[in-house]
């Protein structure tokens, strides 16, 4: 009897620091693994002034959403496929005379650069403008209107750390320059025409320097540019155009566009996918480009629009034209495609370079 009297006053002691605990617990402690989570840490908000900024007024060409991501730019392919490798030379004025059975005094082909005739057959006249688009913090665009040179360049630039836009500029500076000094390097190309021939080295020539200056500075590796380009010689009506790249050369003609640049794309080369709008080639990407070269005859009331791809991929090719027709001059149509494009999502840079062909003045 007396260890059953010892049992139970050692339970009833148990059972007292048992409750005195749950006490103790019911009176603030927590058990160690009854936590609770942190607060959220609050965002910060724009003030109401902030807010309410530009209320009530219309978005212009400037204005960008600072909360949207900004669209991911063109790349180049690291394997450009076979089929894109190489230069062509495609004589369009040689096609479309045949094709007319138009009667000429010399029949258009590849080596007719000269004789050249002793008076301007047609007059060119050209505007040109870049804008940023509304999606861009940077324009990565170049362009060129040397009308002195009958000489029209865009470049639409790519990389890094604004290194596009050193990229895009360098092209165009080495251009000019060549054209300003008659200077062009590299070895002559007798499968091309004089003049075509000089407008590709120059773009070669611009190739070495955006590469040269990519390797000297590692901010700025890997950078590159599209390239479209247009050399017109007016006593021989013919136009010269060199590209590398998606950005566009277009024609209008009695009414009808046709793109007489073919994008150097993976998609052009027949892949699908999310790889099809890489580019197969572009400038200052290696340490040589093959350029394309177009031979075309212009004609007076003919228009060429060279374009970065901000405006081919935002304006349709047939609503292009029609802008271009209902404007009163070339100023105007120009600033309209540009307003069009932001207006239809502007999610890239837009250039524009609008040339047209006249009856030379008496």
């Amino acid at each position: 009897m007396l260890w059953v009297g010892v049992g139970v006053g050692v339970a009833l002691v148990l059972l007292l620091v048992v409750a005195l605990s749950t006490k103790k617990e019911e009176a603030g402690a927590e058990p160690a693994l009854a936590k609770s989570p942190k607060p959220p840490v609050a965002k910060a908000s724009a003030p109401p002034a902030a807010k309410s900024a530009g209320a009530g007024k219309s978005a212009t060409k400037s204005d960008r959403r600072d909360d949207e991501v900004e669209p991911e730019g063109t790349k180049v392919a690291s394997v450009p496929p076979p089929a894109a490798q190489k230069g062509m030379v495609h004589d369009l004025a040689s096609q479309e005379s045949a094709a007319a059975d138009v009667q000429v005094d010399i029949e258009p082909s590849l080596d007719d650069d000269d004789p050249t005739g002793p008076q301007a057959l047609i007059l060119v006249t050209a505007v040109g403008r870049t804008d940023a688009g509304r999606r861009r913090k940077h324009n990565e665009d170049s362009y060129l209107v040397m009308e002195e040179h009958n000489l029209f360049v865009i470049a639409d630039g790519m990389g890094g750390y604004a290194a596009g836009e050193v990229a895009s500029q360098l092209a165009v500076d080495v251009i000019g320059e060549a054209f300003r000094t008659k200077t062009f390097t590299g070895d002559p190309d007798d499968t091309r025409p004089r003049r075509g021939d000089e407008l590709v080295r120059a773009i070669q020539m611009s190739n070495m320097a955006i590469l040269t200056q990519a390797r000297a500075n590692e901010a700025q590796h890997g950078m590159g540019t599209t390239l479209v380009s247009c050399r017109f010689s007016p006593n021989k009506q013919r136009v010269y155009i060199a590209h590398v790249g998606d950005s566009r050369c277009y024609r209008i003609r009695d009414g009808v566009i046709k793109q007489l640049t073919q994008d150097h794309t993976l998609g052009a080369a027949g892949i699908t996918g999310p790889a099809a709008a890489k580019l197969s080639r572009a400038v200052g990407i290696q340490d040589t480009v093959e350029v394309d070269l177009e031979i075309v005859a212009p004609k007076p009331s003919d228009h060429y629009i060279l374009c970065s791809d901000g405006l081919s991929k935002m304006v349709p090719d047939e609503m292009i034209k029609d802008l271009i027709v209902a404007a009163p001059d070339l100023d105007a149509a120009v600033a309209k495609l540009i307003e069009v494009a932001n207006d239809r999502g502007g999610r890239d840079n837009i250039s524009v370079i609008l040339v047209r062909v006249d009856v030379p003045k008496v």
